[in-house]
């Protein structure tokens, strides 16, 4: 006897060490001579308690409480091994009746130790019967059919009467006045809750059947059904139609996709046929839906608003090359990556539709540019296209017209021309400028004409300020033709031209004749007396005026001697080979056309 209870001290000492991994039940299994206790429950709900008089059909379940972690079990019924019943938990069905136990061997106890007794009780389902009577009423007017039941079963019984498998509603007596044609049955509950029901019974009356038509909507979307539904009767016959001719369909209900107006001829067993309400179906437009917004650019760090828009929209889902953007539900959203976004919409009739693609594209910073412009000299030059980037922009300012600049619109003085280009987001604005001067054209005078005797030089003055280039021209005889106050030595009469060109392109000129003259030699007596000395007037430098004219009056004005051109025979004193009279005669010298004329007075002596 110590020897055992040492045993036992031992296996307590065990068990109660390894108790924090054991279940709450084993911790309180203190020695072998505890019984394990059974709990009877609900299949499949081991805390829900059952009675132990239980239903035919029904299931409980015993549970083993208060036994060790390891522990085996042997379900006994009757004394009996229960075959393959090696659980904690034993399922029974209601017509296994019997007392069971369970025989349960733990790793802490040398010898098995069996449970108490549960006696379990079969109560056997109420016996239920039905019968029909004859139909009473005017065929396919009105008409009823009662049902009856002899029913038996354990205590007080309740009565519930089915129609198609759908309770009916206050037919809970063993009596039922059945009006339309059908299938009936009736279930009885007795006083253990045990219940039965009846076999299906197909009742004919004289009542036309119920044709009640209804469906969950009246219009489908592209691709969709709708689904039409008719009252139900297991006996019933269906003839559909649309738009009163027969289609398919010999059910109690029919999918459709065409749109039209539906109808369903049902008829029963009694040959009675009832036509049912019409439903007019329709087919809905896909919703239209399109993505506006401001533009299809975005700058670095900016925002784009699109707005999906269409009529009667509901739902809508944002896509982003084609994978959806979370939480990005409504008819608007704000992006700010490039990319090709769609949205998806639903409308009020529940149909779909996808937005065509919407390319949005990252722009950089425009840098725009005004094409140089140079500055004027006077308002007379020509119109200037004015050239700007990027294109699209607008040109503005003083003598602008669309594209070009009109210098005699602008007028004299500085002006400030704009190209400005205006885009649908900040970094697509911008504006350049810049400041054209119109100058008024300058004037040069290089003075009036000029006589300089052969051999000798002239200094001419056509300095118009800073930033003028000059171009005499003819270079002959010019000092420096490009300086503007050169010192001109021509070697003949010459007309120079000078070309003053400014820093606004201003072109001045001006010109002027210089007469170079050579000295004449002009005597004033000569002795046409044939002594070989000054026999002739000669005159000294004549040779250097090929245009010269000579020309000697008498005292009473007549001309006795001309000569024009080269001077090949001097005046010898004679007229027609007659020589003249001694004398004072007058004479006149001219070099050159236009130019100035020698004058005075020639003594001819013999």
């Amino acid at each position: 006897m110590c020897r055992r209870n040492c045993l036992l001290c031992l296996l307590w000492f065990t068990f109660s060490w390894g108790a924090m991994d054991k279940p709450k039940a084993a911790q309180r299994v203190a020695d072998c001579s505890t019984v394990p206790s059974l709990f009877l429950s609900k299949a499949k709900r081991p805390t829900v308690s059952s009675p132990t008089t239980v239903c035919q059909d029904s299931l409980v379940q015993l549970n083993v409480r208060d036994f060790v972690k390891g522990s085996s079990f042997q379900w006994q019924r009757g004394g009996v091994d229960v075959s393959n019943a090696n659980d904690s938990v034993l399922v029974i069905r209601g017509s296994q009746s019997g007392s069971y136990s369970c025989l349960l061997r733990s790793p802490l106890c040398p010898s098995p130790i069996v449970s108490a007794s549960v006696i379990i009780n079969a109560n056997s389902k109420p016996l239920v019967s039905v019968a029909a009577g004859n139909p009473i009423g005017v065929p396919c007017k009105e008409g009823t059919v009662k049902l009856s039941s002899n029913s038996s079963g354990n205590g007080a019984l309740k009565y519930q009467w089915y129609f198609e498998n759908q309770p009916i509603q206050s037919a809970t007596s063993n009596v039922f006045d059945a009006v339309e044609t059908g299938v009936y049955y009736l279930k009885v509950v007795d006083a253990f809750d045990c219940a039965n029901t009846s076999e299906a019974l197909t009742v004919i009356t004289y009542t036309p059947p119920k044709a009640d038509l209804s469906t969950s909507r009246i219009g489908f979307c592209k691709g969709e059904k709708v689904t039409l539904k008719v009252t139900h009767g297991r006996t019933y016959l269906y003839q559909w139609l649309q738009n009163g001719q027969v289609i398919s369909g010999s059910r109690d209900s029919i999918s459709v996709n065409q749109p039209g107006t539906y109808s369903v001829k049902v008829t029963a067993p009694n040959s009675c046929t009832t036509e049912s309400n019409q439903i007019s179906v329709v087919q809905y437009d896909d919703p239209l839906v399109a993505i506006v917004a401001s533009g299809n650019q975005i700058c670095p760090g900016g925002t784009l608003l699109l707005t999906a828009q269409g009529k009667d929209l509901k739902a809508f889902d944002w896509k982003k090359e084609g994978q959806s953007i979370q939480n990005e539900t409504k008819n608007t959203i704000k992006v700010t990556e490039a990319g090709n976004y769609t949205v998806a919409v639903r409308d009020t009739n529940r149909c779909f539709a996808t937005s065509t693609a919407f390319k949005i594209e990252m722009v950089a910073k425009i840098i725009v540019v005004l094409g140089k412009i140079s500055d004027f000299c006077g308002v007379n030059s020509s119109v200037v296209v004015l050239k700007g980037s990027p294109s699209g922009g607008e040109f503005s300012g003083n003598g602008v017209m669309k594209d070009t600049f009109n210098p005699q619109l602008a007028g004299y003085g500085e002006h400030t021309l704009s190209y400005t280009v205006k885009g649908s987001v900040d970094c697509m604005n911008g504006e350049a400028k810049q400041t054209v001067r119109i100058s008024p054209p300058p004037q040069l005078d290089l003075g009036p004409d000029q006589r300089l005797l052969k051999g000798h030089s002239i200094s001419v003055n056509a300095h118009l300020g800073v930033g003028y280039t000059y171009e005499w021209t003819p270079t002959k005889g010019v000092s420096d033709a490009t300086h503007p106050a050169p010192t001109l030595s021509p070697a003949q009469s010459t007309t120079y031209r000078v070309k003053a060109t400014g820093p606004s392109k201003c072109v001045a000129e001006d010109s002027i004749h210089i007469v170079v003259f050579t000295q004449l030699y002009i005597p004033d007596v000569f002795s046409p007396n044939q002594d070989g000395v000054n026999d002739t007037w000669e005159i000294k430098g004549l040779e250097d005026y090929p245009e010269a004219e000579v020309a000697i009056f008498n005292r009473w004005g007549e001309t006795i001697f001309y000569n024009k051109g080269l001077y090949q025979a001097p005046f010898d004193g004679t007229i027609n080979g007659k020589p003249l009279p001694i004398g004072i005669y007058t004479y006149l010298i001219t070099t050159e056309p236009h130019s100035a004329s020698y004058r005075g007075h020639l003594l001819l002596g013999r």
